[in-house]
């Protein structure tokens, strides 16, 4: 198991984790209709700008490879989206097909993520997660994570609420 920035070649990849990993994640969460019909093609253009602007944006992009499987996950992280004036970055995200979770491999990628904003100082961070996601909000929570805040926020046509962690160091 390696952990390493992404590259353009890993797009398909990661799109492919980030789907399946939407799918098991917020079922129950989401509606089904729009877990569905969610793009690989679509997903993967959008990861493909991410990694090509990543250095010229402060956006980062980080996969989890095990020799066998390819990429299992991948994390991304950068500037605080929203102006906060507190927190400078963000752990944009962390998804992990289903079959590797609860092996370690979310903290690799989390380390990843901190020490590459620690490094471009984007520290303090804070990263969003939907409530009822509770086995990223433990994750975040054992990570050191204080919960900060809390909005909705609109999936099609679903208002759904999410929780904001912060991390100061």
């Amino acid at each position: 198991m390696i952990v390493r920035s992404a590259e353009l070649t890993d797009a398909s990849s990661i799109a492919k984790v980030n789907i399946e990993t939407w799918k098991s994640t917020y079922k129950g969460i989401i509606e089904d209709e729009y877990l569905d019909n969610l793009s690989y093609k679509q997903r993967e253009h959008t990861i493909k700008n991410l990694i090509i602007n990543s250095s010229s944006n402060k956006k980062y992009v980080f996969v989890a490879e095990d020799n066998i499987y390819g990429v299992i996950g991948f994390a991304s992280c950068g500037m605080e989206r929203e102006n906060d004036g507190i927190f400078k970055g963000e752990l944009y995200s962390i998804y992990i097909l289903k079959e590797f979770q609860n092996k370690g491999i979310g903290k690799l990628l989390y380390n990843s993520a901190i020490q590459k904003l620690q490094e471009n100082n984007l520290i303090p961070m804070i990263i969003w997660v939907l409530e009822e996601n509770r086995q990223a909000r433990n994750f975040y929570e054992l990570m050191g994570g204080k919960k900060i805040k809390e909005r909705y926020i609109h999936i099609d046509s679903q208002e759904i609420k999410e929780v904001a962690y912060g991390f100061m160091s």
